[in-house]
C-alpha cells in the first residue's frame, strides 16, 4: 500500500471584511452627441447619477480618464468636469450601496483642477444623508477650491458643514492642470456635533496604511452631524471660476479598500501526494495585471515559476499547483497592476516531512502560529483560548492536514492555549505571544 502524506498550511493575509461600497471609474460609452455627453443623461450615467439641483450648465462626462500610479481607479473609463461660475449650475449625486451610522466613511478620488479663479473659494464635493432628486441641502465634508499663491496653483479646503468662511485651506500651493489623490474622512462619532471630518492629500504613491496626520481636519465642530453617511455629491458652486476633473471614486470603511487597488483577502497552501495546490481570494481588483506566483527554498531568493492573469472582478478566487520539494517550499504572490506597480504578499511555507507530535513554532509567536498536530480527520478543529478558558479564535481544519497555521496577530501579548480537536480527541499546547 502506497503512504500518502499530507500536509496542509493556511496563512491569512490582509484581511478585509468590508469592500468597497461605491466604486465609480466613469467608464460610460458616448455616442458622439453633444447631449449624451451630460453625466446625468440616461445613455450615460444617468442611472446612478441624478441632478438634485440647479437646471443651467450640466456636469460633463469625458471620455479620457485621470492617471496616477499605483491607485486603483487610475486610467480606467472617463472622467467628469465641473465649472464653477454666475449662472445657475447643474449638481449630482451618488447614492452609496449602505447607509452608515457607525464607524470611519473614506472617499477617496482623483482630482485635476483645470482653473482655479476666486480668492474666497467654493466648495466641489460632499457627502450628503441622502440621495436623489430630493436629496436635501445637509452637506457635510465639504472640499473647496480657492486660489494659490501665485498664478497657475490652487489650495484646497474643508469644512465640516458651513461655507468658505469657516474652511480651513492647505498651506501649501498645488498645481493647476496636476492631477492629485484625495482621500476624504468622515469619522462618525456618537453625539449631536461629534463627527471629524480630515483630508489626505498626495502628489504621488499611495500609502499602504493610513497617515497618522491629516493635510486638513475641519474645525467648525459646532456643525451638527449628518443622520448617516448615504449619498455623494459633485456640486458646481458660483463663487470664482475654478474648473476640475475628477476621476476614480471610491467609497469604502477601510483604508485598504479606499484608495489602495487589488485586496488579497486569503492566500492558502496545502499539499496532498506530493502536489502543491495554492489557493488566493481577492476583492476590488480594478486595472491588476495579474499575480506572479513565486518559489524558494531559503524565504529569501525568490523566482517565478508561473502566472495567473486577473479577473479584475470584485470578487474572486485563483489557484495554482505545484510539485512539492523536498525540504521547506516556499510561495509568495507578486501582485501587479497594468501601470506597472506591484506589492507582494506574505510567504506560504510548505514542508515535506511529516510529523504527528502536537507542537508549536516558533514559541515565542508574533504574528503567525504554525501547529504540528496527527492526521486530521473530519471536522477536526483549532482554537485559542486564553489562560482564564475563554475561547478566542476558532478555525476548522482541512481533513488529512497534518500541520495548520493560525494568525494570532490581533491578539494582546500574553500567554495563551491553542487546542486541537480531532476525532473526539482533544490535545493542548501554551504559547507566548509576543
Amino acid at each position: 500500500m502506497k503512504k500518502f502524506i499530507t500536509l496542509f498550511i493556511i496563512i491569512s493575509l490582509l484581511v478585509s471584511n468590508v469592500d468597497a461600497q461605491l466604486i465609480q471609474n466613469f467608464d460610460y460609452t458616448s455616442t458622439g452627441n453633444t447631449a449624451n455627453d451630460t453625466l446625468v443623461n440616461p445613455a450615460l450615467g444617468g442611472s446612478v447619477w441624478v441632478k438634485h439641483s440647479g437646471t443651467g450648465t450640466p456636469i460633463k462626462w469625458i471620455s479620457s480618464g485621470l492617471t496616477y500610479t499605483g491607485y486603483a481607479g487610475s486610467g480606467v473609463g472617463g472622467a467628469v468636469t465641473f465649472a464653477h461660475g454666475s449662472g445657475s449650475r447643474e449638481d449630482v449625486n451618488i447614492a452609496l450601496q449602505d447607509s452608515f451610522k457607525t464607524g470611519t466613511v473614506y472617499t477617496s478620488f482623483l482630482l485635476n483642477v483645470t482653473a482655479s479663479g476666486g480668492t474666497t473659494g467654493d466648495y466641489f464635493l460632499h457627502l450628503l444623508a441622502s440621495n436623489g432628486a430630493s436629496a436635501g441641502s445637509d452637506f457635510k465634508g465639504r472640499l473647496f477650491i480657492k486660489d494659490g499663491a501665485t498664478t497657475g496653483t490652487f489650495k484646497l479646503g474643508l469644512s465640516k458643514g458651513s461655507a468658505a468662511a469657516s474652511a480651513v485651506f492647505t498651506t501649501l500651493d498645488y498645481t493647476v492642470g496636476q492631477t492629485y489623490l484625495v482621500v476624504l474622512k468622515h469619522e462618525i462619532v456618537a453625539g449631536s456635533a461629534n463627527d471629524i471630518i480630515s483630508a489626505f492629500i498626495f502628489t504621488s504613491g499611495v500609502p499602504a496604511t493610513e497617515p497618522s496626520a491629516a493635510d486638513l481636519t475641519a474645525t467648525d465642530n459646532t456643525v451638527s452631524d449628518l443622520s448617516k453617511v448615504y449619498g455623494l455629491a459633485i456640486r458646481q458652486g458660483t463663487v470664482g471660476t475654478s474648473a476640475a476633473i475628477i476621476d476614480g471614486i471610491r467609497v469604502a470603511t477601510e483604508w485598504v479598500n479606499a484608495p489602495l487597488p487589488l485586496s488579497l483577502k486569503s492566500f492558502n497552501g496545502q499539499v496532498v501526494n506530493k502536489e502543491v495546490s495554492l489557493v488566493w481570494n481577492t476583492t476590488n481588483e480594478i486595472n491588476v495585471d495579474g499575480f506572479a506566483i513565486e518559489k524558494s527554498n531559503d524565504a529569501r531568493n525568490f523566482k517565478q515559476i508561473g502566472f495567473v492573469a486577473a479577473k479584475n472582478a470584485a470578487t474572486a478566487t485563483y489557484s495554482f499547483n505545484d510539485v512539492l520539494e523536498t525540504g521547506v517550499n516556499y510561495y509568495r504572490l507578486k501582485m501587479s497592476d497594468k501601470d506597472g506597480s506591484f506589492k507582494y504578499s506574505s510567504i506560504v511555507a510548505l514542508n515535506s516531512k511529516p510529523t504527528t507530535k502536537l507542537e508549536v513554532y516558533p514559541n515565542p509567536v508574533k504574528n503567525t502560529a504554525t501547529l504540528t498536530h496527527e492526521l486530521a480527520g473530519t471536522k477536526a478543529t483549532i482554537k485559542v483560548v486564553s489562560i482564564e478558558g475563554k475561547n478566542i479564535v476558532s478555525q476548522n481544519i482541512q481533513t488529512g492536514a497534518t500541520q495548520s497555521t493560525i494568525d494570532v496577530s490581533k491578539l494582546v501579548r500574553g500567554n495563551y492555549i491553542i487546542v486541537f480537536e480531532n476525532e473526539g480527541t482533544r490535545t493542548s499546547v501554551q504559547f507566548v505571544k509576543q
